[in-house]
This record gives C-alpha cells, structure tokens and sequence, in this order.
C-alpha cells in the first residue's frame, strides 16, 4: 500500500490537539485499567460516566497511543457522506443526543454519527435497560429511544458548529413511541427538516427492536412512501435495516431501497432476544449474522447500493471481513467498551495489517472481493 498522509491519532479537530504524546506503553496501561474499571459499574452507568469524561476533556490529558500512519489506501467514498481516511466510524447510539462529539473525533473515528433522535424527547424505557454478556463480548440494550428531542439536538449541533469537511457527521432519526405507524413518515420527514443544514447525511432507523412496531415499517411500500416525503434529501439518505428478516422479505426491501434512489443501507440494527435479557443483542454474537445480511443484499444489487456495515466488529479481521463483503466502511459501538477508548487505533492498525496480508492495496480493491 502506498504511503499517504500520517494522521496524528485524530483526522479532525488539530486546532485542538496541542498535547504531548506519551506513547503507546502507558496509553495500552491506562486504556485497559480505565476499561476494566468502568466493567465493574452497572452498563448505563458506565456508559453515562464515560460520556462525561469524553465531554470533561480529560482524555486529553492522560497518556494516548502513538499516531497510526494510515496509508492513503485506506480511503474510502462513500455516497451522501464524501471520503473518508479510513473505513471506521462510530454508530448511532453511543453518543444520542450529540453531547461529546469533540471528544469522539478525538479518538480516532473518520465519521461520526448521533442519534437516534426523535421529534420530541422522550425518556426510553425503565432501566435497568442495557447488560453486558461479558464471556461474548456482546451487549443487550432495550433502552427505547431515549434522547432530548431534535429542537434540543439541532440547537447543541448549531452551537458546536461542527467542522463537516474534515468530520462527517450523520444524524439518525427514528420516530416517537407514541406515534402512529400510519404517521411515522411525518417523524422521519420532520427529523430530516430539523437537521436538513446540521448533517453531512441522514439515517432512517426502521430497525430497532425496543420501539413497539417499529420493525413493520421495513416494507416497500414505507419505502416509497419515505422516498415521495424526503425527495430533497433522499441522495443523502441511509436506511438502516435489523438482522431478523426473513430473506425474501429482506430483498424486496433491498429492492426497494435501491430503484428509489437512497444513498445506501446500514446493516445491521441489533438483533433480538429475549434471554438473558429482552431487547438488542450487539458485539461479537452478532458478527455472523449482520455479515451474512451484506451477502444477502449484493445478491440483489450486485455493488449498486452503498453499504456501511455494523455488528460485531472488533478487531481488524472483522472490518476487512465486511469491506470484502460489499461494506464500504464500518461503525462500532460495542468495541469501544471491550476495547476501551483507543479502540480505532488499535483496530485501525490491525485492519491495515490484515489488509497488506490479503494481498490488497486499498479499501477498493477489497471492496466485494468476496464475490469475485
């Protein structure tokens, strides 16, 4: 792979990054004691405290891994978004209510993306709603789209005034518990408004399984029906999808998808349990099955439709395991809790490895490998 340029750890925000770089020793220390530590609290609570230190700043101030050459075959394009540095993001549901972006971007992420964000707050469902499945290294959370409402959100984004060229930034937008299924477009087409000038791209969360009836809107027809309400915005638009589908059902909404001219798809959502807990199984548990949702849907497009995927990625095998399926990037979210926050770095670094081992020079050449 060719040599291109050295990102200093974070491909964003270097008007804020005057710190002194420890290395990679302490940093590995700190990392894993600080992860360890926050296993010991209630999931929540840990998710909560680690919220506020991204948000304190404090990060900054502790010893951080050493900065991983990322080679300019790493770039990924994709459609709604622009190109990336790298093929990793982080997913909606980490940072809801767009509260500790700045930190994110700190940790080494190429985009970002908040949410899910309703029209109007809402509190979720009773806690004790999110566990760890430690032995897995998975999550079950059924926290039930709790967040502060998208006037509350689009103002903290006005506010930060978010630097989209060097950052991406998607908001994920789903639609209120108490809204009718008839009316749900109406919360959709309302989020996109919101945030129409707030956001590089948009996503449509049909999918999660803690919201009452959310699911049966994955149907052409709510497609068509979203398509005709967000036309302005359906180039920028990613839908995501759940990992539970029945697979004809899954490839008529691919189908869908794609003839309406969306921007891509996200796969996948969390997929449902009921034991040891009710709600959305993440992590590690879930790799198999979201993977094999990309394998379904190139089967239908055959590489037309963008796709990002998202389901147990944990380490670099993972991320290239997804590109040469048809991902053109990944997100994670439950890495950042078995891996601790210098999760990117370490991903990154091992995708990069994996990727010069397959004998790839970039991202698109490993692109849909897999079915070649």
């Amino acid at each position: 792979m060719s040599e291109g340029r050295s990102l200093p750890f974070v491909p964003a925000h270097r008007e804020v990054l005057s710190r002194k770089t420890f290395g990679s020793g302490a940093a590995e220390i700190l990392g894993t004691f600080g992860t360890a530590l926050l296993r010991t609290l209630p999931a929540e609570v840990a998710h909560d405290f680690g919220l506020k230190l991204l948000r304190s700043g404090l990060l900054e101030r502790l010893p951080q891994p050493s900065g991983v050459p990322v080679p300019s075959g790493c770039r990924t394009l994709l459609p709604g978004i622009g190109e990336l540095a790298h093929p990793i993001g982080l997913a909606a549901g980490f940072d809801k209510n767009a509260t500790a972006l700045p930190g994110f971007a700190r940790l080494g992420f190429s985009f970002l993306e908040v949410g899910t964000v309703t029209p109007r707050a809402q509190p979720g469902n009773p806690k004790p709603r999110m566990f760890r499945l430690s032995g897995q290294r998975g999550l079950v959370n059924r926290m039930g789209f709790n967040n502060d409402g998208a006037l509350t959100v689009s103002r903290r984004l006005r506010a930060l005034g978010w630097p989209f060229a060097r950052m991406p930034l998607g908001v994920n937008v789903g639609k209120n518990k108490d809204t009718p299924l008839e009316r749900a477009v109406t919360d959709y087409m309302q989020g996109i408004e919101t945030f129409r000038d707030l956001a590089s791209y948009f996503v449509v969360n049909i999918s999660s399984p803690n919201t009452p009836g959310l699911r049966e809107l994955a149907k052409p027809v709510f497609i068509d029906e979203l398509g005709d309400a967000i036309a302005r915005d359906v180039h920028r638009t990613w839908i995501k999808l759940d990992p539970d589908m029945e697979r004809a059902d899954f490839e008529r909404l691919i189908a869908a998808i794609s003839q309406r001219g969306f921007a891509g798809i996200i796969l996948t959502n969390t997929h449902r349990v009921e034991r040891p807990e009710a709600g959305g199984q993440s992590g590690h548990p879930l790799l198999v099955r979201s993977t094999a949702m990309l394998e379904w849907a190139w089967r239908v497009h055959e590489g037309r439709l963008p796709m990002i995927g998202c389901g147990g990625v944990l380490s670099g095998a993972d991320v290239l395991g997804k590109i040469t399926r048809g991902a053109s990037a990944v997100q994670i979210y439950t890495a950042l809790v078995y891996r601790g926050p210098w999760a990117v770095v370490r991903i990154l670094g091992e995708f990069i490895e994996e990727l010069q081992l397959a004998g790839f020079a970039t991202v698109q050449d490993a692109l849909g490998s897999h079915y070649r």
